[in-house]
Parts: structure tokens; C-alpha cells; sequence
């Protein structure tokens, strides 16, 4: 090995030149650069993977399981033909090592076309080898995988794997049949259940006031509560909400307890209800990490009960969270129901808010008939959009310095069917809006914008220039990451100041204000 290239691995980032590729592959099989050596060549893409599919027959064979990996790694980004025959040529190698390699790189690569390949080794006598292309054919395998795995009687130390596989097999061979499953919008529950609705921490007291008319309540500073028996789509339809589940409590967040409570006829009935086809779920310990080995006992035992409840984190239709604080319960949420609130969010900018503020922000600066809105960060218009879909006004407003967030506003604002929306290029700190009654916006912050030296004093020209503008009555609300200064600010203009709460951002906070004239 040349000293420069020596150099070069020693570079976590260093991707090689093809001309190099021929040198590094010896370095596969020395222990103190074989890591670095396939790192590089990984980073090589398809090239370097072909150049080691057309190694693997010719090589040492102590070079075979890491060019099987190189191989395999690259076929999962990659339709290859080559490297496909590759790895179905190293299956049969002499070296145990790469036989086993070349079966896991084929269950990873997601390609059918493999299972004969993998079918051919189920009668090896290499117990390795035989655990590997089990495991191989549960996820790549199809109806006659799953039928020669039923027939395998394999040593004690298998058999789980084996009945893995299995399961893997028969969920995969109905969602082929067409048993997806959807999300039901309008079938009430067969009786009430206890919901939970969540949403960003700080926002939950309009979120409940959002949902009073459903009977919500809040229970923490991110979640509503509510005994619900009716049908899905008012829940879905709550526009502070990041997302709806049924809540089921648990004894403790252990797969037995997972099992029992998935198993209660009553919480069936409700899945039944709000479920067009197959019952099909992801399961999520939240907090937990996989715990796959849990994931598959809860598996195990539902098909062992005979339960219609399938768990396939493949498209399900229900994500079902286990979550030990406060206290242990399943949330079983509808991931797969429509939007019903904001596919008029076409076009986005780095700097948008999440629709969901938007959505409270224009619920905290209320609804008068005549109310004039200007939205001085216009970002993509969705607070503009949010207030509209509140009530009557008499005119949308919204500024900019940046044209193609302008450009996103006005097309979001057209498939929302609000055409009559004004926007203009201009410094929210000069800009004027006659007759200015409301004024809702998320500003630059956080990580978008690094927390910019001066930014506080930017904002608070914000606050003075609309201070100036506001009709008797008027509002102003918006999120603030520098709430004491803005705060002062206001009532330096002589507004009104209400701090409102905290909200988390994901990752920092702001201050919901409102301030009034």
C-alpha cells in the first residue's frame, strides 16, 4: 500500500477514485485497515460494488464476505442484474463465511427474485447458513417460501427464527391478496372510547378550545382528552391536533401487557369500526428504542389467540405507540387516514411554520368581520390561510423579503380558493397596512435562522411599526423567541400585553403573545 493512499483512509470522508479500486481490496483482508478499506469502497457507490461482484469468483477467499457486503450493500439502491447473480454465485461458495454473508445480503436487498436462489440452500447442513436464509426468505420469500418453511423441521435453537419467518411470510402474502386495510372516516364507534389528542407542548388550551364542542378537555400542556363514540373524521378535522389516538391503559409496558390489551374484544370492536379490511398495525415503544425481540412475542401471541390484529410495519394503516409516562397505555393512531385539513399545503418554504401553529395562532387572535390581516413573515401563507378557514374578514395582507416564499403563499393560497389574498415584496419594519385590525405571523427563529445577533432588536421595530398601525381592538399575535424584550416592547407602544405560554418548537422555545390596542 502507497503511503498516500495510507493517508487517505485515514479520512472518514475519503471516497476513492475507480483507479485505486484494485489496491484497496486486498486491504479487505488486513485486520488493521479491512474497516477503513470497506468504508471507502462503499462510499465508491455502484462502481466500486460491480468491481467487487467481478472479484468475488476470482479472489481470496478471505476477501468474500466483505466483497459480498460491498456487493449487497450497493443492491438495495441499485436494480443490478450483476451484482444480484453475484451474490446468488457466492451462496454457493466454498467459504462458510461468505455463503452466510451472501444470504443476508439477499434477504436485505428486498428483491423477489432471489427466492429461488435461497430456496436451494434450505436443505444445507450448515446450521449458520440455515439461520440465515431463513431469515432471508421471511422477508424476500412469497407463497412457496412460506409453504416449504411450514414443512422445515429445524433444531430447537431455529425454531423461532423459523416461526419468524413464518409470520413475516403470512402477513406479507395477504397484503399481496389485497388486505391492506384502510382508515374508516364516518362509522361511529359500537361504544364510547376513551381519545386522546396531542399537540405541541404550550398549544393545549386552544386545542381544547378547539375541541369543547366535542367534549375535550386537557389533561397535560400536549394532550386532550376526550370519551368519544362517534366517527373519526371531527377528530381528524381539528386543526391544532397533531394527531388522534385511541388511548388503552396498560398495567405495565411489557409485551404480556401489550398482548392482553390488544386482545380486549373491546378495543377490537373499535379498530373493526374505524377499519376498512385488515386489521394491520406498526407497533412503537416509544422511547425504547425497536425491542424488536417484544415486538415479535406480541406478534407470536396475537396469531397464536387467532386475533384479527395483524402487526406489519409495512403501510398499516394504525400505528399502535407503547408509552410508559405518564402512566402505561397504547395509543392506537390512524396513520393512514386522509388529510382533512391542510391539502391545500402545496408549496413549501425552509422557513414555513408547521400548520398546526399556523392553525393556533389564527384560533388565538380570534374572528371580527372586519378584520384586516397582515402577516409580516408571510413564509408560505399558511397563517393567512388558517384565519381565513376561521371566519369572515374583509382583507388578507401578507409580506416578504423573500419572492419564492411569496410565490409559495400565493399558490397555496389559490388551491385553498382564497385568489383575493394581497402579497408584496417588503420589510415587515416599514411595510403599512391601512386600517390594520390583526396582525398573526411566525417570525425567523431557532435553528433557521441561528438566533442572529440583532434579531431581537429586528423584531421589536416589528412590534413598534405595527404598534403604529393598529385600529382600537387590535390584535397582534405571534411567537416570540425573545418574549421579555418584545414583551416590553408592546407596552412601550402602549399595547396590552398577554404571555400566553411557552411552546415547544421542536428543539426550542417560544413565546406565544398576544398583544392588543
Amino acid at each position: 500500500m502507497s503511503e498516500a493512499l495510507r493517508r487517505e483512509l485515514e479520512d472518514p470522508g475519503y471516497t476513492p477514485a475507480r483507479r485505486v479500486f484494485g489496491e484497496l481490496l486486498p486491504l479487505l483482508a488486513e485486520p488493521d485497515f479491512a474497516q477503513r478499506a470497506e468504508r471507502a469502497l462503499r462510499s465508491a457507490g455502484l462502481p466500486a460494488a460491480l468491481f467487487a461482484a467481478e472479484a468475488l469468483t476470482a479472489s481470496d477467499p478471505a476477501l468474500g464476505p466483505a466483497l459480498v457486503r460491498l456487493a449487497g450493500h450497493a443492491l438495495r439502491s441499485n436494480d443490478s442484474p450483476a451484482l444480484l447473480q453475484a451474490l446468488e454465485l457466492a451462496l454457493r461458495s466454498r467459504d462458510p463465511e461468505t455463503r452466510r454473508q451472501a444470504a443476508i445480503a439477499l434477504g436485505k436487498c428486498g428483491r423477489a427474485a432471489c427466492e429461488d436462489a435461497l430456496l436451494d440452500c434450505l436443505t444445507t447442513p450448515d446450521a449458520k447458513l440455515l439461520r440465515s436464509v431463513v431469515e432471508a426468505l421471511g422477508k424476500v420469500g412469497g407463497e412457496r417460501a412460506l409453504a416449504r418453511l411450514r414443512t422445515l423441521t429445524p433444531p430447537d435453537k431455529l425454531r423461532p427464527i423459523l416461526e419468524r419467518a413464518c409470520l413475516m411470510l403470512e402477513r406479507t402474502t395477504e397484503r399481496a391478496a389485497g388486505a391492506a386495510g384502510t382508515i374508516a372516516l364516518d362509522v361511529a364507534l359500537p361504544e364510547p372510547r376513551s381519545v386522546v389528542l396531542s399537540c405541541r407542548a404550550g398549544l393545549v388550551e386552544l386545542l381544547a378550545q378547539e375541541a369543547r364542542p366535542l367534549g375535550g378537555r386537557a389533561v397535560s400542556d400536549s394532550e386532550v382528552a376526550l370519551d368519544w363514540g362517534g366517527t373519526l373524521r371531527p377528530l381528524l378535522s381539528l386543526r391544532v391536533a397533531l394527531d388522534v389516538g385511541l388511548s388503552c391503559s396498560l398495567d405495565a409496558a411489557t409485551p404480556a401487557a401489550v398482548l392482553g390489551a390488544l386482545l380486549r374484544p373491546e378495543l377490537v370492536g373499535a379498530l373493526r369500526a374505524w377499519t376498512l379490511g385488515a386489521l394491520r398495525f406498526r407497533l412503537d415503544w416509544v422511547g425504547h428504542g425497536h425491542r424488536r425481540a417484544d415486538t415479535w412475542k406480541v406478534a407470536r401471541g396475537l396469531r397464536e389467540a387467532g386475533s384479527p390484529l395483524v402487526n406489519d410495519p409495512a403501510g398499516a394503516p394504525w400505528l399502535v405507540e407503547v408509552r410508559d409516562t405518564p402512566t402505561p397505555r397504547l395509543l392506537h393512531k390512524p396513520v393512514g387516514a386522509p388529510d382533512l385539513r391542510f391539502a391545500y399545503r402545496v408549496r413549501q418554504v425552509p422557513a414555513a411554520s408547521h400548520p398546526t401553529v399556523a392553525a393556533a395562532l389564527a384560533l388565538a387572535g380570534g374572528v371580527r368581520a372586519d378584520d384586516v390581516v397582515w402577516d409580516p413573515f408571510a413564509g408560505s401563507g399558511l397563517e393567512l390561510i388558517e384565519r381565513a378557514r376561521l371566519g369572515p374578514f374583509r382583507e388578507l395582507h401578507g409580506s416578504d423579503l423573500d419572492a419564492e416564499a411569496l410565490e409559495a403563499a400565493r399558490e397555496n393560497a389559490t388551491h385553498a380558493g382564497l385568489p383575493q389574498l394581497q402579497l408584496a415584496l417588503a420589510d415587515a419594519r416599514t411595510h403599512r397596512v391601512p386600517k390594520l385590525s390583526l396582525v398573526l405571523t411566525n417570525p425567523p427563529m431557532g435553528r433557521r435562522v441561528h438566533r442572529k445577533q440583532g434579531l431581537a432588536g429586528v423584531l421589536c421595530q416589528v412590534v413598534d411599526n405595527v404598534a403604529r398601525q393598529l385600529t382600537s381592538g387590535g390584535r397582534m399575535v405571534w411567537l416570540s423567541p425573545f418574549p421579555d424584550s418584545t414583551a416590553r416592547a408592546a407596552a412601550g407602544a402602549g399595547l396590552r400585553v398577554e404571555r400566553l405560554s411557552s411552546v415547544d418548537l421542536g428543539g426550542f422555545n417560544a413565546e406565544l403573545q398576544r398583544f392588543t390596542r
